[in-house]
Formats: structure tokens, C-alpha cells, sequence
């Protein structure tokens, strides 16, 4: 391989918001491989479904891996919303990604994103005053909400370790992925424990009560010989120790540089090029084909990049037909880019690589992606498909909920400016 070749070239499956039964993943990582991708991401844990069995906390399936019709995208969805894999499922699916060269890094979301969890224990979610607690259930929507794992309980901290006791016999892999994007502060302001907490540490602000929580996780996943992975939304409750590693997805750019100019490491999943759940309207090949393959705040920094992932989020993936339509050829010419092969090649010549690629991946797995009408999109074909992608995600049925998510959103800012004066 060229000396330019990423050590990191991943994607990430998520397989909360709609399950994909083994035999599918399978097929996806023979996929993966045949690419030269050598990480899967495998997002386990999310408000609308919490997919891994833990022997010591059997509610987090019975409960928490259930859910009823769905409005992702505006659009009732009745299909894959409940189901979960045993950890003898887990374990036939490492050994199998492992069989192909592929690491799998295996995601549980702290603090937030823990809707599912909360409603299988919500003991260990906060208080509204002294007695009474929210009250969690597994989200039948996209978006945001404030369900958040208490981080002023000390049963709750132990409750998480004891998840990750679990994790960490599963995945033999250095890498945890624990999250930490997205934590709407609004139930730490309100939560009598976690205030306290705050004081009893000298906490300047809830973001750095995150800071603290990861730290406690962090630092016990490095008792295990595990790195720990955290979306970039971490680093606003400051820097993180090297046994850390950050994923930039948005946003917060300047922080992720200052944590590479500390010896930090950071994988790369910009929202501009590497989400694959987008339209190709907002990414098609020819974009990624465009893109800088060191992004501004790597420059100069390039040992400290890891490498790239593209994230494959699935409100509006229900099955496999329309994962490999959003993943291929997107994921092929990204992969030509993680590689740095093709960095000479015009467009067209690099159309015909992919081209080529595509077309045996096809005919070694089956899965079959966008056809070349979806490559190279003109201005106003791109901003057609953008615009049906923004009517479905609120369009009349899905309202209330973006409505809700906004308001959340709305307080969340006024809060934290008037905290700020």
C-alpha cells in the first residue's frame, strides 16, 4: 500500500434506531474487507434501542431493546425496530470480522443518548427534586431528547463500569467507543445529585461535570488496556488525556486541534464528506473525490490523524437494499481516498476505478449501490434531492417531534447564555 494509507479506514453501523440481523452485517463486513476497511464501528446504544445483551442487567434488552412504530424521517416505519444480539451473536460477529482483517470498536453512549437504558433502569437517571425521578421510554423519533445517565450517582457510575465489564469481554479490540455527543445539559441543571457533585468537586460548569464522568470511564477502561473514543462534543469540558481518542464529526474544529497539539489522536468523520446516510445530493462521489484528504485542522498534524470513518446512521435504513444503496459506491471511493490511491486520477478516471470496483464488489457480495445517475449530481439535481430529504424529515407526521427537540434546544441555549453573563 502507498505511504500516504490511513491506519485507521472505517464506517460505522448503527443498528439502534433499526436492527440488522447477523447474516446481514456479515455481509456488509465481507463488503468492508473487500474495500481494504480494516475498523467497523458498531453503534450498539441510542434512545430508540439498546441492541447488546448484558447477562448482569437483563432489562436493558427486555425493555430497552423494544420499541413500537417509529416516525424517522416522517414516514411510519413498522419494520427492525426491536431485536437485540446475544453475546454469543457478538461473539460469532468479531470472530468472523476478525477472520476478514477488521477490528470491531463496539459503542455504548454516555452520558446521553440514554433514553433505552434509563427506561430499563431509571434508577440510574436523575432526579427532578429529592424523590421524584424523570421518567424514560424508548424513543420512537429521531432527534434529541435530555434523557441523560446521572453523573452525580455513584451507583449510576457503577452501573456503567459494570456494562463495560461486560463490553471489554467482548471486543478484544484497544477501543471502546462510550460517545458523549449531544448531552443536552438540561437534567444535570435541574438534578439535586448532580449539582451536588458539581459542588463537592469544584466544577465550573456541566460540561465539565462530562469531563469528569469520561475521565472516571476513561480511566477505568485504561485498567483494561482500552483506549476510549469519544465524539469531539466531549472536548467542551476541556482537553482529555492521550489515552483518549477523539472523532471530529462537527463543529468545535479549534478544540480538536489544540487536543492534537497535546499528543491526542483523532479520526476523522466530518459531516461535510463522510456521512453516508446523507443524500447524495448533499455527497456524491464526485465530492468525495474532491475532498482535502488532511482537513484544516489536521494540517501540520497528520501523525496525530488516525484516519477516517464513515458513519452510516440508520433512522431511514430499514434494510440491507437500502444500506448498500447509501454505502456504494460512496464507501468504495472513500475508500480510494483512505488509501491514497487515485490521488493523481482526474474525475473521470477515477469514475472509472470506482466503476470497476463497484461492479466486482457486486459480484462478490450481492449488494448492489447508486447507480451512476447518483455520482456526479448537477447543482440543481443536488439541491432536489436535498430538499426531498428536508420534506421527509418534517413532513406532518414527524412535526411534533422536531417541534419538541427544537424547544429542547431553544432552552438548552437561552440556559447556557444566561449562565454565560
Amino acid at each position: 500500500m502507498p505511504e500516504t494509507t490511513f491506519r485507521y479506514r472505517g464506517f460505522m453501523l448503527d443498528v439502534s434506531r433499526h436492527y440488522m440481523p447477523p447474516e446481514e452485517i456479515r455481509k456488509l463486513l465481507q463488503a468492508a474487507a473487500f474495500l481494504d476497511m480494516n475498523r467497523m464501528h458498531w453503534h450498539l446504544t441510542d434512545d430508540q434501542g439498546w441492541r447488546i445483551e448484558i447477562r448482569k442487567y437483563p432489562l436493558l434488552t427486555e425493555v430497552g431493546a423494544v420499541r413500537g412504530d417509529s416516525f424517522f424521517g416522517g414516514t411510519p416505519v413498522k419494520e427492525r425496530n426491536s431485536g437485540f444480539y446475544t453475546q454469543e451473536e457478538i461473539r460469532e460477529i468479531v470472530r468472523f470480522a476478525g477472520s476478514l482483517g477488521i477490528e470491531i470498536i463496539p459503542e455504548i453512549e454516555i452520558p446521553g443518548h440514554a433514553a433505552a437504558m434509563l427506561a430499563a433502569y431509571p434508577a440510574f437517571g436523575c432526579c427532578r427534586n429529592e424523590t421524584e425521578k424523570w421518567q424514560d421510554h424508548v424513543e420512537i423519533s429521531g432527534g434529541i431528547f435530555s434523557s441523560l445517565v446521572c453523573a452525580g450517582s455513584d451507583g449510576a457510575v457503577a452501573f456503567l463500569k459494570d456494562i463495560l465489564d461486560e463490553v471489554t469481554e467482548l471486543f478484544p479490540f484497544d477501543m471502546i467507543h462510550i460517545g458523549g455527543d449531544e448531552a443536552v445539559k438540561y437534567r444535570w441543571r435541574r438534578c439535586p445529585d448532580c449539582r451536588r457533585r458539581i459542588r463537592e468537586l469544584g466544577l465550573p460548569s456541566e460540561d465539565a461535570l462530562q469531563r469528569w464522568l469520561v475521565l472516571e470511564i476513561g480511566e477505568y477502561l485504561a485498567g483494561k488496556d482500552r483506549r476510549t473514543v469519544v465524539w469531539n462534543d466531549v472536548l467542551d469540558g476541556g482537553l482529555l488525556p492521550e489515552y483518549f481518542i477523539v472523532q471530529q464529526w462537527m463543529g468545535g474544529e479549534e478544540k480538536t486541534r489544540a487536543f492534537m497539539e497535546n499528543g491526542g489522536s483523532v479520526i476523522r468523520s466530518d459531516t461535510a464528506y463522510c456521512y453516508m446516510d446523507y443524500p447524495y445530493g448533499a455527497i456524491d462521489v464526485k465530492r468525495i473525490r474532491e475532498m482535502p484528504r488532511i482537513p484544516d485542522y489536521a494540517a501540520g498534524l497528520e501523525d496525530r490523524l488516525l484516519g477516517m470513518e464513515c458513519p452510516l446512521w440508520t433512522e431511514r435504513v430499514t434494510d440491507l437494499d437500502r444500506a448498500a444503496y447509501l454505502l456504494f459506491p460512496r464507501l468504495t471511493a472513500m475508500s480510494l481516498r483512505m488509501k491514497g490511491e487515485a490521488e493523481e486520477l482526474d474525475w473521470e478516471a477515477f469514475r472509472d476505478l470506482v466503476a470497476e470496483k463497484e461492479k466486482e464488489l457486486e459480484q462478490k457480495t450481492g449488494l448492489r449501490g447508486a447507480p451512476e445517475a447518483e455520482w456526479s449530481l448537477s447543482p440543481e439535481e443536488a439541491e432536489a434531492e436535498r430538499d426531498a430529504e428536508n420534506r421527509k424529515i418534517h413532513a406532518p407526521e414527524a412535526l411534533p417531534f422536531v417541534q419538541k427537540q427544537d424547544e429542547l434546544l431553544r432552552i438548552e441555549k437561552e440556559e447556557r447564555t444566561q449562565k454565560m453573563q
